[in-house]
């Protein structure tokens, strides 16, 4: 098994930015007094972009699976789990060398930050967001906000519950912030293959039809996927055994990644 992280001209632009913020940082710096606080705010700003350069927001229901998709990806059980809503927080998934035992509250206890070496690198950041309708109830400005700052986000459907109205609501704001959009349906190990390539033909012509979306779009199942030993890698881990289906998407984000 091999693993990448954030890496090539991706990275190559993250420390270019930042080395500009500080630069600039030191040039305000030189003014006098009064600029003490705008070379404070620059310097955080690049202490913000090296940690959260590249943010990938997860979105869907409650009910399609989202922390066992995340948990899949980094493979590592490091998020709540279960059949339902576990929280209504924001899980952001900063990079670190260690993992976290316990979160981190912070927008004042909306969001829960967690630390774990598999995101994928420095500056990746994995946001799980809460299901889709209780988003639009709670915290939705808070979810807005990630979804305008994402660089990529994971749409992840039910095979079982496929595009209900607060999803597609959901797909139409990130088409509408032009954001790049990836559709993952999760569950897969509940149909039969008839049942996954009718599945995947109904959402493939819903986007297209309602939507006007043509995104990439994976079929996984993250249970099956956790069950598998060979997932203790991470984010960027190709699994000799895959039966749940994410050699295919992480082969995906990781032509993103070196892009």
């Amino acid at each position: 098994m091999t693993s990448i992280v954030l890496e090539g001209p991706i990275a190559e632009v993250r420390e270019r930015e930042v080395r500009l913020l500080h630069d600039v940082a030191d040039i305000v710096g030189q003014i006098g007094d009064d600029s003490v606080e705008d070379k404070k705010r620059l310097q955080q700003n690049a202490a913000d972009l090296q940690e959260m350069f590249f943010l990938v927001v997860v979105v869907g229901e409650f009910n399609a699976g989202k922390s066992s998709f995340v948990n899949a990806l980094i493979g590592d059980e490091l998020l709540p789990m279960g059949i339902t809503p576990t929280t209504d927080a924001i899980e952001l998934i900063r990079w670190g060398n260690s993992r976290s035992k316990e979160p981190a509250w912070r927008e004042a206890g909306i969001v829960r930050e967690w630390i774990h070496p598999n995101t994928g690198g420095p500056g990746v950041v994995i946001v799980d967001t809460p299901g889709t309708g209780s988003v639009f109830r709670k915290h939705e400005h808070i979810a807005k906000n990630f979804l305008s700052r994402s660089d990529l986000v994971i749409f992840l459907l039910s095979a079982k519950r496929a595009l209900a109205e607060t999803e597609r609501l959901y797909l139409e704001l990130a088409r509408d912030y032009g954001k790049k959009i990836v559709v993952v349906i999760n569950q897969a190990d509940l149909l039969d293959p008839r049942e996954r390539k009718e599945v995947m033909g109904f959402v493939q012509q819903q986007l297209r039809e309602l939507l006007d979306l043509r995104p990439e779009i994976f079929m996984v199942s993250a249970k099956q996927a956790l069950k598998d030993k060979n997932i203790s890698g991470g984010l960027f881990t190709q699994a000799a055994n895959d039966p749940g289906g994410m050699n295919a998407f992480r082969e995906y984000l990781r032509a993103m990644f070196q892009r």
